[in-house]
């Protein structure tokens, strides 16, 4: 899978393309159903799948006031989408200058002369152009005048529910991760990168590889089981992740804390794959490092005898 940063400024040439276009905040299942259809014509025509997307969410640059945190960081997309098969990812920064396109500039410029796409395949609700002011109908239109099929695709339900990525973004701030899990298609996961912390865990014998916090939506402060993957070993892992402030220890510093069991491995530098499984319990403010190095314990004899019960899907 190639990543290209600029489809203004690439040298990269795009034979015969299917291209899906779209933010894809989250890449749940509504968003699957349009990529994995370019990716399905681009096999069967011999071609190449892309996926058209942003560098920065459009709401930026529209209306900064509004912006939402992203669901997925890039990595995280990338990961997504590298499994899925797609063959190409494009970042485009979303700036003052794309946002004003002409609607008929995007399709000729860019699908046509710059992609060669033979094909595109966005959801119901697509908007493009200056202010979003064409929609999919209009790039199906204009997708006839310069000889590209325009596919759109309608949206996907759970429970009468049409899957969207606000929808999805209201539950994880709930902690609902069951329902999350069921309208992504996929566990509410985080991958960073091992950074040095202040090593109390490790003094209270629970060592734990410590993430920054970023600019996405995270579920609520507390403590949760997860599954980890460790950079360049694909065995999963079980662990007990603290997201949020650890006010006994850190108190106002905001972090995410991944203590692996049974395993102590020098891992810095390395990224972390960590899915969310089930959450525990809220953050407490403890009164000495005693009291909370039982806490902990009880976290991990919680999270052991969860697992005993047989394997979480």
């Amino acid at each position: 899978m190639k990543i290209i940063e600029n489809i203004f400024t690439t040298e990269e040439k795009f034979p015969n393309t299917y291209v899906a276009i779209g933010s894809f905040d989250g890449i749940h299942s509504g968003h699957k159903e349009v990529i994995c259809s370019a990716v399905k014509r681009a096999k069967e025509k011999n071609g190449k799948s892309v996926v058209f997307t942003f560098a920065n969410h459009p709401m930026e640059v529209v209306d900064k006031n509004r912006a939402p945190k992203l669901i997925n960081s890039k990595e995280e997309k990338i990961h997504i989408l590298e499994d899925m098969g797609v063959d190409y990812i494009i970042f485009q920064p979303f700036d003052n200058e794309f946002s004003t396109m002409a609607p008929f500039d995007f399709v000729e410029e860019v699908l046509k002369e710059k992609l060669s796409a033979k094909e595109i395949f966005v959801g119901f609700n697509f908007s493009f152009g200056e202010g979003g002011v064409a929609k999919t109908d209009d790039l199906i239109e204009l997708g006839k005048a310069v000889n590209i099929k325009v596919n759109k695709i309608p949206p996907v339900k759970i429970d009468d529910r049409v899957i969207s990525s606000t929808l999805i973004r209201k539950l994880i701030t709930k902690g609902d991760l069951d329902r999350v899990k069921e309208y992504l298609g996929y566990p509410v996961f985080i991958i960073g990168e091992v950074i040095h912390g202040k090593k109390y865990g490790r003094k209270m014998g629970f060592p734990t590889a410590n993430l920054s916090i970023l600019n996405k939506v995270y579920p609520p402060f507390g403590i949760y089981g997860a599954s980890v993957k460790i950079e360049g070993d694909e065995k999963e892992h079980d662990a007990v992740v603290n997201i949020g402030r650890n006010p006994t220890l850190k108190p106002g510093e905001q972090s995410i804390e991944v203590h692996i069991l049974d395993f102590d491995e020098y891992i810095y530098g390395k990224k972390l794959y960590v899915k969310l499984v089930k959450f525990l319990r809220e953050e407490k403010r403890f009164s000495s490092m005693d009291e909370l190095k039982k806490v902990i314990r009880n976290d991990v004899m919680t999270w052991k005898n969860y697992l005993e019960e047989g394997p979480y899907e």
